[in-house]
């Protein structure tokens, strides 16, 4: 009989120390078999759930035939449906709104009424949907179209009448914008300057006339710089003044009355114009030398002419081409600055030379023709009546014999029975003046020069004339009481209607052959 006890010594061991197999490999892996357990059950969950939504064919109940229990025994049964599932399972097949309609109008209480309406409410929710995306009047029209008795039908109806009166208070807000734009415009347009249409372009600054007041703003800057321009020019008074106007506006509204203005006041040599209509007819004088006074072997000359001196006119003066008549004069009396008719000695006024006038009598004549044209006027200074008066002639007389001097001069002559009379003249007008300009011209265009009547000068009375001015200017030494007139007239004779030949009255004086020429000054 064998011992079962292991002999220590015959080297048996037991398995798991022999084979070094661990006990715990030897157990049952039972947390994988209950995680596999886990998953297949939610899979299985899963696979049941989707097939309660899809419908199978063979979970599709089937309509019963006649002659269905002729089927043979050995194929399946197939379930038999009712109409209403039939008609659903149609409405789930066409899947449209249409479909869904036709069910709910043959089952309105079927079984799947409440799916099918979910169904058409979807339907009803995506037109809602676009006619709220659309947001027009015609969008929710539309809507309502195509469900009158929709799901939204009260809301359409409330946004179509929001938007009709949202459009209707729009129309009623842009009418009342036009009609204070356009209120604002004639408002503009009434006031017709710039800051009124700068009022319109700040409120308005896009409407509809807005380049219509940005372009009239333009002008009337342009106007106001024009304007400016002319005042300017006006208050200076020269003829560089208004031919700077010309220079910046050339098209300006005033550029036909600054050409007039310089052509007045800067007239070419000989040129005769009349500044307004009652003004004497005027002529201007070119610039120049001459020698002025008695020479010293004038026949007749008087030491209160001498010495003869050369004088320079530098810029050219006009002078009237005939003395001042009765007709000129009486409109400074008809406006209230002369005052007093003078007499006219019987012979008649009209367009005889004015006499019986005194010095400062014609002094109130030349303010006042200056007042009315706006030009410079004076009586001539001694200077420049001589100049005048020669027009270039050297000669004592006019004409250079006393036979000529008939020719331009209304002297004393042998019907006046004066015994300093020229024998050599027939005189036309005895012992009195003859009309303005009856006789013939010197080489300046101006009459009447020498006789008819004599004239006032600025000049005071000097006992001669050393020292006298020598640019033209009136001479203001010597006894202004008394002032010098110059020319002769028709009581004179021949030494008296010299060029140099030189009389004194005194300034309150008055006569029947004495009068008046005047001068008016031309600006540079």
């Amino acid at each position: 009989m064998t011992d079962p006890t292991p002999n220590p010594d015959s080297g048996w061991k037991p398995p798991h120390e022999r084979d070094q197999f661990a006990l715990r490999e030897e157990r049952a892996p039972w947390g994988r078999w209950i995680a596999g357990l886990i998953v297949l059950g939610l899979v299985i969950a899963g696979a049941l759930w989707l097939a309660s939504k899809v419908v199978v064919p063979r979970d599709i109940p089937v309509i019963e035939t006649a002659g269905s229990s002729s089927a043979p025994e050995t194929e399946e049964a197939k379930p038999v449906i009712g109409a209403d599932d039939a008609a659903w399972v149609k409405a789930l097949e066409k899947d449209t709104l249409e479909g869904y309609q036709e069910y709910i109008a043959a089952f309105p209480d079927g079984k799947h009424a409440d799916d099918a309406q979910a169904e058409i409410n979807a339907y009803d929710d995506k037109a809602w949907e676009n006619a709220q995306t659309r947001d027009t009047i015609a969008g929710y029209e539309d809507y309502l179209k195509d469900w009158p008795e929709g799901l939204h039908t009260t809301e359409a109806r409330d946004r179509i009448a929001e938007i009709k009166a949202a459009a209707d208070a729009a129309r009623k807000a842009a009418a009342e914008r036009a009609a204070a734009h356009a209120q604002a415009w004639q408002a503009a347009a009434e006031a017709n300057t710039v800051d009124s249409y700068q009022n319109y372009l700040a409120q308005y600054p896009g409407g509809e006339n807005a380049a219509e007041a940005q372009s009239r703003i333009d002008r009337l800057q342009a106007t106001a710089a024009d304007m400016a321009a002319w005042t300017a020019a006006k208050t200076a008074h020269t003829a560089n003044a208004y031919q700077q106007y010309l220079n910046s506006f050339p098209q300006g509204v005033y550029a036909a009355e600054a050409i007039a203005a310089i052509e007045a006041l800067r007239p070419t040599p000989g040129r005769v114009f009349k500044d307004c209509s009652t003004c004497p007819d005027m002529v201007s004088l070119p610039p120049g030398t001459a020698s002025l006074g008695a020479g010293d072997n004038e026949k007749h000359a008087r030491p209160n002419e001498k010495p003869q001196r050369p004088v320079t006119f530098a810029n050219m003066f006009a002078i009237s081409v005939k003395e001042v008549t009765f007709t000129e004069y009486n409109a400074c009396i008809s406006a209230g600055v002369c005052i007093g008719q003078p007499s006219d000695n019987g012979w008649g006024g009209g367009n005889r030379p004015v006499i019986n006038v005194s010095w400062d009598e014609a002094q109130k004549y030349v303010a006042w023709l200056s007042e009315t044209s706006g030009q410079s006027y004076s009586l001539p200074t001694e200077a420049q009546w001589e100049y005048a008066a020669r027009a270039g002639d050297a000669s004592p007389l006019i004409g250079g014999s006393t036979a000529a001097l008939c020719a331009f001069a209304n002297g004393a002559s042998n019907e006046s029975g004066l015994k300093w009379a020229n024998p050599d003249c027939i005189d036309p007008a005895s012992d009195k003046t003859l009309p303005a300009g009856s006789l013939g011209a010197n080489k300046f265009g101006v009459k009447d020069m020498i006789g008819n009547v004599a004239e006032w000068t600025q000049d005071c009375n000097t006992l001669n004339l050393r020292d006298a001015p020598t640019d033209g200017s009136a001479d203001s030494r010597g006894s202004c009481n008394q002032r010098v007139v110059r020319g002769g007239s028709w009581f004179s004779g021949p030494p008296d209607l010299r060029y140099a030949a030189r009389l004194m009255q005194r300034r309150g004086d008055s006569n029947d052959f004495t009068g008046l020429r005047v001068v008016r000054k031309i600006s540079s």
